[in-house]
């Protein structure tokens, strides 16, 4: 899994236009991430298509009833304490993650994108490809 990175961003307009432009490159919003404090997480999920972590400052905040459930089944925003952890399971250094966390933390916004998965990207093209032709299929 091949992750690039963009940003920090200091706004939620920025961040969407680069999800548009990544979009509108050719990408999935399936494979598209945005990293952000949790002050712009319902911002960011209302203009955008893609999914959304939210670093959550006070992990003894009590969330209201209504909300857990709509997170539960519609999945939205995914809130967590351990941003650094997120950040390496989608394959950063940890180097990067500790940098990319602390830049969250401190109010910045980032974009992580699965490459591998680019819409018109074949995954396939390093395997070995049949080289006999089959000219009795046309006949």
């Amino acid at each position: 899994m091949a992750e690039e990175i963009f940003g920090p961003f200091d706004s939620v307009e920025d961040t969407v236009k680069t999800v548009n432009i990544l979009e509108l490159e050719g990408y999935s919003n399936t494979n598209i991430t945005i990293f952000a404090h949790e002050k712009y997480a319902e911002k960011l999920n209302n203009q955008t298509d893609v999914s959304v972590t939210s670093f959550e400052s006070d992990p003894t905040q009590d969330e209201a009833f209504l909300n857990k459930i709509k997170k539960t089944f519609f999945n939205d925003i995914h809130g967590t304490h351990d941003l650094y952890g997120h950040l390496l399971d989608r394959g950063l250094s940890e180097g990067q993650a500790k940098d990319y966390s602390n830049q969250v933390q401190s109010g910045k916004i980032i974009i992580t994108v699965e490459t591998d998965w680019k819409m018109g990207n074949d995954p396939t093209d390093g395997t070995i490809k049949m080289k006999e032709k089959v000219d009795h299929l046309y006949q």
